[in-house]
């Protein structure tokens, strides 16, 4: 399910010929009751925003995974990217996710203090418990350093503490245990899926500045405490699963550890795992195992929240994560990857919830106002959103910083969903976000990605290839899954994968969409003959490219040498084509999902296609020509190199170029090759027919299909087949053909 269709919004960083998806305005999340200020929170998790009367944080999602007990937890979701806390929950309404703070809030007006959390998953309002500790006068030599409600963490200066569940709310004094019950001011919103405290100022009086801290577990059946973490502690270990007021540079892409270690071994991918803060929640693991939470406080200043307007959105540089409210509604969760001790997953969303997550890196050159190319860096199977950041930061700087590029990367609902269906909503959802926060340069956008984000570069980026500049995959499968060589092939899984995930026939698509290739000869997972006969496409058609082959690399250790140097060095700034005399377009119809807002939109000058046969594995094409546009004769050079010592290792080295010639004659003319096409669009202008009075129109297809000519000049004669048609005074001509 999700919900429902809306207007499409116009996104001035978004390129011309995005799907509905990407055009979808975000959804509100719905305002808890008992809150009386606004909804101001940060887009960027870490991060505060104040004023308005309230100080509002937000935290970082699927981060609830407690102390670090264990070398290396065994992922229940996404295999390579361990957590490195290892708690984890009971069976039933906690969904895996029971404990998770996504954000939370403290308000202040005339008469009452307001003490939120909202919870990334709420199913039972009964599962989760949260403690706010206060340390009222900022003094860490008074009060007490050990945690009431069986927190079982410690910190220094704490007076009181705020203990709410949906049960009820109590105020404890940290000195003597006294609790004063103030239930009567709690509000549980389970479509908010946020607790609300309101506390009159007569209870608790509030002045200065505070030292305000938040842990999150499991209640206790009285709901005035945390019960034992459900396994994974240690005995006598804490009880808390999350700790909110982690900032993003507390919590950083790669946190070095300090006295827990969450892995062990000396193989590169392991070195780069031990580093890996995969989701966000490194700091926190090591603190929770030490049972000190006091590195993590918001400095409250009560007259700040007075100030009138919230202070703006955080402009965070480097590398962050970010939140977005998804369109659609899978329900609350995290669901186990029953197939993650498989080389391909379960090929099922894994991440439920509305608000899902993903990673962005900001130049520090990044100006407000300034175009800026966006790269994408889709993520690898078994891996999540921050995968490059945590097993790849020589990359992310050579990408991201040093070509002055925002990058992003999607969770894509999982570790193994291929960029399909959902995934690839929160694909363009993801766009749709990045291009209203930031000032974005639709004209420079690059597609890449590693293993399955490399076959991601293939398939998207071939199914929509006037959105992008360039496309590189890296160690990418031509197919969903693996190919030897032809129709030699075992797909991820069912469906998708083995109906409609081989990109082969698609990559006539790339005649205008330079791909950048780099693959081992030795990859235990890409068979090297797949990608040999992706290459030999290229070379048939004569599409220029750039494919570097290592013989001494695998899958594995080439992705955790964090050396792509030489590929990278191949992204320059170019921009992407927008009106080439010749569209050449295949694609699968099984793959559209107007309820998704998804499929291929058409290229370049023709759009709104629409096949005839929709079936699995099917593929419709159009070849369109408009001999008004500018079409230069090309000729094909190849040339072959040894790259020595090559980064990480030698390389083989083609490069596919064009020689651009002289132009070949100019004419009102236009010519159509469809196959199941039932129809589509052209668009004049674009085209270069928009002021001609008088145009050729050729059409061959295999059954009936109608055409569509826009944006053409009023009382303009089309000859098609003999027969003559005028377009109408809306620049518009409907022509049906068999």
């Amino acid at each position: 399910p999700q919900a429902a269709p809306s207007r499409l919004e116009t996104v001035a960083g978004l390129p011309d010929g995005v799907p509905a998806a990407a055009r979808r305005p975000e959804p509100a999340l719905p305002k808890p009751h008992g809150w009386p200020f606004a909804e101001a929170f940060s887009r960027t998790s870490g991060t505060e925003r104040v004023g308005g009367g309230a100080s509002y944080w937000s935290d970082f999602l699927y981060d609830d995974h407690g102390a670090a007990t264990v070398p290396q937890p065994v992922g229940t979701v996404a295999n390579l990217a361990p957590t490195d806390g290892s708690y984890t929950y009971p069976a039933g309404p906690a969904a895996m996710d029971g404990a998770d703070v996504f954000r939370n809030a403290v308000g202040l007006d005339a008469d009452a203090s307001y003490w939120r959390v909202d919870w990334n998953t709420l199913e039972d309002p009964s599962v989760p418990v949260a403690v706010w500790g206060l340390d009222t006068d900022g003094s860490t030599s008074t009060g007490v350093r050990e945690w009431p409600a069986g927190a079982g963490v410690r910190s220094p200066g704490l007076d009181r503490a705020l203990v709410v569940s949906s049960r009820g709310a109590w105020l404890v004094d940290a000195r003597t245990g006294a609790r004063r019950d103030v239930s009567a001011g709690l509000t549980v919103d389970r479509s908010a899926r946020s607790f609300v405290v309101r506390v009159p100022r007569t209870v608790l009086p509030v002045s200065g500045t505070w030292r305000v801290r938040l842990v999150a577990g499991l209640a206790n059946a009285a709901g005035d405490g945390m019960a034992p973490a459900a396994g994974g502690a240690l005995p006598g270990g804490t009880a808390v699963y999350n700790v909110s007021y982690r900032s993003v540079r507390q919590e950083p892409q790669q946190y070095k550890h300090g006295t827990v270690s969450n892995v062990g071994g000396t193989s590169a991918a392991v070195r780069a795992t031990d580093l890996g803060n995969y989701w966000m929640e490194d700091h926190q693991a090591e603190a929770l195992a030490a049972g000190d939470v006091g590195a993590f406080a918001l400095d409250l200043r009560w007259s700040a929240l007075r100030t009138p307007t919230v202070s703006p959105e955080p402009l965070v540089t480097g590398y962050s994560n970010r939140w977005l409210v998804s369109r659609v509604d899978l329900g609350q969760g995290v669901i186990a990857d029953t197939g993650s001790g498989q080389a391909t997953g379960d090929l099922r969303p894994n991440y439920l919830g509305r608000v899902q997550p993903y990673a962005v890196y900001v130049p520090t050159t990044y100006r407000p106002g300034t175009p800026t190319p966006l790269t994408w860096m889709l993520h690898s199977l078994g891996v999540n959103h921050n995968q490059y950041g945590a097993l790849d930061p020589q990359q992310v700087q050579q990408t991201c910083e040093d070509r002055r590029s925002i990058c992003a990367t999607t969770l894509g609902r999982g570790p193994d969903m291929w960029y399909f269906d959902e995934a690839e909503v929160d694909f363009w959802e993801v766009w749709n976000r990045v291009a209203h926060a930031f000032t974005l340069d639709p004209e420079r956008t690059v597609m890449s990605g590693y293993s399955m984000g490399g076959y991601a570069s293939y398939k998207l980026g071939l199914a929509y290839p006037d959105l992008f500049a360039k496309s590189m995959p890296l160690a990418g499968p031509p197919t969903c899954g693996v190919r030897v060589v032809g129709a030699v092939r075992a797909p991820a899984g069912s469906g998708r994968c083995t109906d409609d995930g081989d990109t082969l026939p698609l990559v006539r698509n790339a005649h205008d969409l330079q791909y950048v290739l780099a693959d081992g000869a030795v990859d235990e997972l890409v068979p090297v003959a797949s990608v040999l006969q992706q290459v030999q496409q290229f070379d048939t058609l004569g599409y220029r490219y750039h494919f570097e082959l290592y013989p001494a690399e695998g899958h594995l250790d080439y992705a955790a040498q964090d050396a792509f140097a030489s590929p990278t060095s191949q992204l320059g700034r170019t921009v992407r084509a927008k009106a080439p005399a010749t569209v050449d377009y295949t694609w699968y119809p099984d793959l559209t999902r107007a309820d998704l807002g998804i499929g291929p939109t058409g290229a370049y000058w023709v759009r709104d296609l629409a096949a005839r046969a929709s079936a699995p594995g099917v593929l419709a094409h159009v070849v369109a020509h408009s001999a008004a546009l500018p079409d230069h004769v090309l000729t094909v050079h190849k040339a072959q190199h040894l790259e020595t010592p090559g980064d990480p290792s030698p390389a083989m080295v083609t490069d596919q170029t064009w020689q651009r010639g002289g132009l070949r004659p100019q004419s009102p003319t236009l010519t159509l090759g469809l196959t199941d096409v039932r129809s589509l669009s052209v668009d004049g202008a674009r085209a270069g027919l928009a002021s001609a009075p008088r145009i050729a129109l050729t059409v061959t297809s295999d059954g009936p299909s109608t055409v569509l000519l826009r944006g053409m000049r009023p009382g303009a004669v089309v000859v098609e087949g003999g027969r003559s048609h005028t377009v109408g005074s809306t620049g518009t001509l409907t022509l049906s053909v068999s």
